[in-house]
């Protein structure tokens, strides 16, 4: 019997007969390998095997994708105080660089702090908010959120000290373009005072803080 001698040609002849070999899948299950225990994108493969002696054999290969994400945290503290008489937006070093174009979904996680005494009579009118912004644009990328609020009236007989902690979702969609390439987004606050003596009617303002040791802004890429 003539056999094509074609390099791509599997079939040979043994002495007892003609000789096919058969070809196995092998894969791996789980993470795909070196992307176990980082943030970069990977395809997770599951390999389902036939029975041995299944004819023909049949294997399910699966794919999963394990998309780009990380996290942040734990910064430290910013003083909100001067922004209530500027009222520029105060930078925060709670930050995430997204790494390639696409869309992902940040979530913030934001603590803010309002502490003041309240004198008889006086009250108080005050809040702090969060945002969201392009690092390298300045371009607001998630809306203003409110955090905290401190909101208080005493009676004339009354004279009391409060403290108010705003812990607050910053979550939305952002996109980086294929012209950006990448994009680093940065967490803003800032505190506010409305009304007579904006926010401060016979009350003395202690403090009021972005508390960044109780901050977290996680991504995860959901789209190309």
């Amino acid at each position: 019997m003539d056999i094509d001698p074609a390099g791509c040609n599997a079939l040979t002849c043994t002495p007892s007969s003609l000789l096919v070999p058969q070809t196995r899948v092998i894969g791996s299950s789980g993470p795909a390998p070196a992307r176990i225990a980082n943030d970069q994108q990977s395809i997770d493969v599951v390999v389902q095997r036939p029975p041995a002696d299944d004819c023909p054999q049949n294997y399910r290969i699966q794919a999963y994708l394990t998309p780009l994400r990380g996290e942040a945290g734990r910064v430290a503290d910013v003083d909100l105080r001067p922004t209530r008489v500027s009222n520029d937006w105060a930078n925060t070093a709670l930050q995430v660089t997204l790494p390639d174009p696409g869309v992902y979904l940040v979530i913030g996680d934001i603590d803010t702090n309002i502490c003041a005494i309240i004198d008889y009579g006086g009250g108080t009118n005050l809040w702090t908010e969060v945002r969201l912004i392009h690092v390298q644009s300045g371009a607001v990328e998630l809306a203003p959120r409110i955090s905290a609020q401190h909101q208080f009236r005493a009676a004339p007989e009354t004279r009391f000290q409060h403290c108010s902690h705003g812990p607050t979702s910053l979550s939305g969609l952002v996109t980086v373009t294929a012209a950006q390439g990448s994009k680093t987004v940065r967490v803003q606050a800032i505190l506010h005072g409305g009304g007579s003596g904006d926010g401060i009617d016979d009350a003395t303002l202690q403090t009021s803080y972005f508390q960044g040791d109780r901050s977290y802004l996680t991504y995860v890429k959901i789209a190309d």
